[in-house]
């Protein structure tokens, strides 16, 4: 399906849909006429939907199975896998509420619940035997075979679509197409999956949100949604419009990193998820992101001597560290 007839069929939709088929394709020009779309995307609103990303539906459809699966578990069973310390594991309902009052205030903890699954790290990687902080153990249910499995498949297939896409980011942004996928702040991406599920509406509470308003602190997201929609995004006029649930495409937004690496040109969007159905919602939001111990300096295509780089230097490690402990609600164990 074309970018033009999907737009013909969703006369209403205000998010960009762009179709990665040709560029995957290796079709010529194709690269090209996708970076422009994602940059008009991503100075505006921020978002934007890609079909014919090359996963699986299948695969993304076993990942919904296996997301039910998990939350619908008896609590003794994913007790054992209670984020702790670290955001890696169950987050159960409550774990989690945005601070951040810019974007509008939570007055309550978030209602969803969560299971994060990080990269895997072997014992003889570099990084494990350097002793790096971002080095997680996932936490791994036990009596659930096949779990395990389809998510690591499913993680490894987004990293591979994350990769694609920073070759578009690149030309989008006046870069040879190889220059963020060589940068070392990629070598390799530091990636969570989350597995969301989110309670029916019933009585919630005023000032509560399925996730409250935020923006995300990596490099982008690539967000897996079934048949109910609920996230909300807050446009440059200041208006929150949802986005829609759309069949076999992901929802693509820019998070902080991505922002301050492109000096402001690229926005990373407020947005919150409000479950306003009598029907439980699961979405699955991968977060691709740099590698935590690598400082992110201003592009150069960026920034000029009219337009000079308004941040310093930082890594993706230091930004969660100042601004993860204020969301997340974990016990010490």
């Amino acid at each position: 399906m074309t970018v033009q007839t999907i737009l013909e069929a969703r006369p209403d939709l205000r998010i960009p849909v762009i179709d990665l088929g040709p560029f995957l394709a290796g079709e010529p020009g194709a690269l090209e006429a996708v970076a422009r779309a994602v940059a008009t995307a991503s100075e505006t609103i921020g978002f934007y939907f890609i079909g014919n990303h090359g996963v699986p539906q299948s695969l993304i459809d076993r990942v919904f199975v296996q997301a039910q699966r998990f939350h619908s578990a008896p609590d003794e069973l994913k007790e054992p896998t209670r984020a702790t310390d670290r955001v890696v594991g169950w987050l159960p309902r409550g774990g989690q509420t945005q601070y951040n009052d810019r974007f509008g205030k939570s007055a309550h903890p978030d209602t969803s619940a969560s299971y994060y699954v990080r990269r895997e790290v072997g014992p003889d990687h570099p990084h494990r035997l350097a002793g790096k902080k971002f080095v997680y153990d996932n936490k791994w249910p036990e009596g659930m075979p096949g779990f395990r499995e389809t998510c690591l498949e499913y993680y490894d297939a987004m990293s591979d679509l994350g990769t694609q896409m920073l070759r578009v980011h690149a030309v989008s942004l006046g870069l040879p197409q190889d220059y963020m996928v060589t940068n070392e702040a990629f070598d390799p991406s530091y990636n969570t999956l989350r597995l969301l599920h989110y309670p029916s509406r019933d009585v919630t509470l005023d000032g509560q949100f399925g996730i409250g308003p935020h923006t995300d602190y990596g490099y982008c997201t690539f967000l897996a949604q079934e048949k109910t929609p609920g996230l909300e995004i807050l446009t440059l006029s200041g208006e929150w419009i949802e986005a829609p649930a759309l069949a076999g495409h992901f929802l693509v937004n820019n998070a902080d990193m991505c922002r301050r690496w492109t000096n402001d040109r690229w926005r990373s969007a407020p947005h919150r998820v409000i479950n306003k159905t009598g029907d439980v919602r699961y979405s699955i939001p991968y977060f691709f992101g740099p590698r935590p111990d690598v400082k992110l300096t201003c592009l150069p295509t960026c920034q000029s001597a009219d337009n000079p780089a308004k941040y310093p230097p930082l890594s993706f490690g230091e930004y969660l560290a100042e601004i993860g402990p204020k969301n997340y609600n974990l016990p010490k164990g």
